[in-house]
């Protein structure tokens, strides 16, 4: 087994290795926009590529052919978190790619496995940058990732549809959008909900994070709820939506476990206001159950929640099912 420091071992066959494993930075931008072309048949707007990975460093790992064609991407996003209870820092691994008319693929010699073992090795462990990596790999990329020993499983993220709600605005709640006037409360909200998921681990959900990561997305628009209480005015919750054809998507909430309910049915009272006849959520399987509540179909999305599978990372049993996760915790949704 080679070491970061140095290059791949050479091919099974003795010939030196067809690809060389690096790290990706600004002057990659538009080589990187391409091999998202090629390997997805669409294009990446790079005002989201940059809101995604801002400033002058790294922004993952890559694999180059020898005559210096860039070919896999292995991408790292930092997000602040609480590691059971504890402040940390954990990265999200995004836009996973290899150029489709790459062989190898499968093999501890393929792009993929030297890009991802690049980033994973010298960045996420117990005494690295990162304590934890988090993503939400396709069906494939997570199956390549477990054959190739990189992944393993630590939970499932499932869906759950609600039909609309017609009814009168609630008696007891009251939703405004949230904004600059807000931040003391959806802070609040952040700290009571950190506080109530203290033996898991959550991403952080404070203003700051809500402004950066919903209100100044670069192509998506989201509403942006804070819902209080009409009587005295305490907060209750955050809920971030977006609009859909035929539907209305909860991307996200702020709020302890125990009002998840409530505020599902604040969503539902708003897509039928919003004129949708349904509206969904991702959710990790674990709190699924609490958010889908009496009213809630809850079915499979066939996305895995990967940890790492060796010796320098958390143990996987140390993080199986402990993960809260939604879909705005994607950089996709």
């Amino acid at each position: 087994m080679w070491t970061v420091s140095e290059n791949p071992p050479a091919e099974p066959s003795g010939k030196p290795p067809q690809w060389l494993a690096g790290w990706a930075g600004p002057e990659d931008e538009q080589a990187l926009l391409a091999l998202f072309r090629r390997a997805f048949g669409q294009d990446m707007p790079a005002a989201l590529w940059r809101w995604k990975y801002p400033g002058p460093g790294f922004c993952g790992t890559v694999a180059r052919r020898r005559d210096g064609r860039l070919v896999a991407f292995y991408g790292g996003i930092p997000r602040d978190i609480h590691l059971f209870g504890a402040p940390a820092r954990a990265v999200q691994i995004g836009d996973v790619m290899v150029d489709p008319q790459e062989r190898g693929v499968l093999t501890r010699h393929g792009p993929f496995f030297l890009a991802a073992t690049h980033y994973l090795r010298q960045r996420v462990g117990r005494t690295k940058t990162f304590p934890l990596a988090f993503g939400f790999p396709s069906s494939r990329a997570y199956r390549l990732g477990e054959h190739l020993g990189i992944y393993a499983n630590v939970g499932e993220i499932l869906r759950i549809d609600w039909p609309a709600l017609d009814a009168r605005p609630s008696l007891w709640l009251r939703a405004r959008p949230l904004d600059e006037t807000g931040a003391a409360a959806a802070d609040r909200l952040w700290l009571e909900m950190a506080a109530a998921l203290s033996r898991q681990i959550v991403g952080v959900r404070d203003f700051a994070y809500l402004r950066r990561r919903y209100l100044e997305h670069p192509t998506l628009r989201y509403r942006v709820l804070l819902a209080s209480k009409r009587l005295g005015g305490a907060p209750f919750g955050v809920v971030v939506v977006r609009e859909l054809d035929g539907q209305l998507e909860l991307v996200d909430l702020v709020a302890p476990p125990e009002r998840l309910a409530a505020l599902a049915h604040l969503v539902r009272r708003l897509a039928f206001g919003l004129g949708k006849p349904r509206a969904y959520a991702w959710i990790t399987a674990r709190h699924a159950p609490l958010l889908a509540g009496e009213t809630g179909a809850v079915s499979p999305e066939n996305i895995i929640v990967p940890a790492l599978a060796w010796p320098q990372a958390t143990p996987p049993a140390d993080i199986d099912g402990r993960w809260w996760l939604m879909g705005g915790d994607t950089d996709f949704h």
